[in-house]
């Protein structure tokens, strides 16, 4: 049997930049089923089943640190699926900042390579039925409601940070 881990080594996989981040895809867009890659194993695991499918395809941005201590997690805005475990640069413009004792924080961004999204660069350059379902999504998926959409500069600023969280934790 082969594994995802005999060809990838995850962990040499660095997250970008805050203009440009790579994303490890873990579930497809169009997907009920939400997997999640388990570094260990190189194996994807069935984490749980939606009642609606990803609105786009959902991965984390790897090395970075978000303020609920996880890996950021991405929604990418594409023309069409990208398979679980490619790694997809793309530009963030948003985020989706979902209620919480501790906020929940979904970057959404799309592909550098898909060019249906080329002028995208703001969350507000989507159109309001994608908006709907993308936040609608959300709140199932994560079980939370959604507290606030903020713009492509806190989204960058929540990428560097982020990367800053995860270098500070290697260093202690």
């Amino acid at each position: 049997m082969l594994f995802l881990s005999d060809f990838v080594d995850i962990t040499r996989l660095e997250p970008g930049t805050k203009d440009i981040v790579n994303v490890f895809i873990e579930s497809e867009k169009g997907s009920k089923s939400y997997y999640k890659y388990d570094p260990k194993t190189g194996l994807f695991n069935l984490n749980k089943l939606l009642k609606l499918p990803f609105t786009g395809s959902f991965g984390f941005v790897p090395k970075t640190h978000h303020i609920d201590a996880n890996t950021m997690d991405v929604i990418i805005l594409a023309s069409d699926s990208i398979k679980q475990g490619i790694v997809v640069q793309a530009r963030p413009i948003g985020i989706v900042r979902l209620k919480a004792p501790i906020p929940d924080e979904v970057l959404i961004a799309v592909s550098l390579a898909d060019g249906e999204y080329k002028n995208v660069k703001d969350i507000s350059d989507i159109d309001e039925e994608t908006m709907k379902n993308l936040k609608s999504f959300l709140e199932e998926f994560k079980e939370l409601k959604v507290d606030n959409v903020l713009d492509s500069q806190h989204a960058k600023n929540s990428v560097r940070r982020s990367i800053e969280l995860y270098q500070r934790s290697r260093m202690e």
